[in-house]
């Protein structure tokens, strides 16, 4: 399942109440990704992480925390082959883009604007790590507006991290 989260560069807090969203956040100040594919790039910086998660982790947060139940599967089709680890095997390039549930793009669309007014130089940070996304990472940049256009119109990419820009 996929890991989303949103870096606000050089914040301190965000102050996120998990009683206004219908997704599950985890707001933290060192910044560690659930999955890792980033962690090299983020141990770079300082700032605030949020954690996006399925609606039915708001309560429990201890153990896994993924996001896959605000995603449109259907967006790109097709069906996951678990892989043979021992043959060599890692599952990746299987999904390339995806987009949010309509239900849950307005929320994910409140946290990015609350980081970027926590964000003393305006910067924020956009990333997924999915075990079937692509084998290679890659770092981007994009304007907001255009995020969410790309969003719309083609889908966000995954095991992608996205600097966005106001």
């Amino acid at each position: 399942m996929p890991t989303i989260e949103i870096v606000s560069i050089g914040a301190d807090k965000l102050g996120l109440n998990q009683y206004d969203f219908d997704i599950a956040i985890i707001e933290e100040d060192k910044l560690i990704s659930h999955r890792g594919l980033f962690n090299d790039f983020l141990k770079k910086e300082n700032g605030i992480i949020v954690h996006i998660g399925n609606p039915d982790f708001k309560n429990d947060k201890e153990f896994v925390f993924f996001a896959g139940l605000i995603v449109d599967w259907d967006f790109e089709p097709g069906n996951i082959m678990i892989p043979n680890f021992d043959k060599g095997e890692n599952g990746s390039n299987q999904n390339f883009r995806f987009k949010f549930l309509l239900d849950y793009q307005i929320e994910i669309a409140k946290i990015i604007k609350i980081g970027f007014l926590k964000s003393p130089t305006k910067n924020l940070f956009f990333l997924t790590d999915y075990q079937f996304g692509p084998e290679n990472a890659a770092v981007k940049e994009i304007k907001l507006k255009d995020f969410w256009v790309q969003h719309d119109k083609e889908g966000l990419e995954l095991n992608v991290l996205y600097k966005l820009t106001e």
